[in-house]
């Protein structure tokens, strides 16, 4: 558990730091298009059209960030009345069903998507339309290893005897 610890603090540190720097970029872009829009009246296309292809990656890395970090939206009203053991199994059973759906969908289904699309070319940036679909099996791999490593913690947290009960966000407290 050690060793799965310390992967999941440097992929967290990484998408931190990744996504702050999209979201200053992305607002940096924002401001100039609002700027040339307004004052010079010659809207710029492809900070617009660079802002939501980061848009697009900001998501995915955000998305993925907060599922690793389990501080996604959830209801635990029934899942912290399960006994221990339970709510271990419970837990081991959700994150198998999403490593599966995320495993066709966002990586097997991303991936091909993201070849069909290769050939495409943004007109306004030049570049391919894979860069900008290849943000969802990138971070669905991701999210792979978060599936896994929830697995392991709730086996880890099992045999320590911790619960996994809701906090004060969740509405259960």
């Amino acid at each position: 558990m050690a060793v799965l610890n310390k992967i999941k603090h440097v992929i967290d540190k990484i998408f931190e730091v990744i996504s702050t720097i999209i979201l200053a970029v992305m607002t940096c872009l924002v401001v100039y298009q609002v700027v040339t829009r307004y004052v010079f009246n010659a809207p710029s296309a492809i900070s617009e059209i660079l802002s939501q292809y980061l848009f697009v990656w900001m998501i995915m890395f955000g998305s993925a960030y907060v599922y690793g970090s389990r501080e996604h939206l959830t209801i635990d009203i029934i899942k912290d009345k399960f006994s221990p053991k339970v709510s271990m199994v419970v837990n081991i059973i959700t994150n198998v069903a999403l490593f599966a759906f995320i495993a066709v969908v966002c990586v097997y289904g991303g991936y091909l998507y993201t070849v069909k699309s290769a050939p495409q070319v943004d007109p306004q940036l030049g570049i391919s339309k894979a860069i900008l679909y290849s943000s969802l099996p990138i971070t669905g791999i991701i999210t792979l290893f978060y599936a896994v490593y929830n697995c392991f913690l709730s086996v880890a947290n099992y045999k320590n005897g911790k619960r996994e009960l809701g906090d004060e966000l969740s509405g259960t407290a």
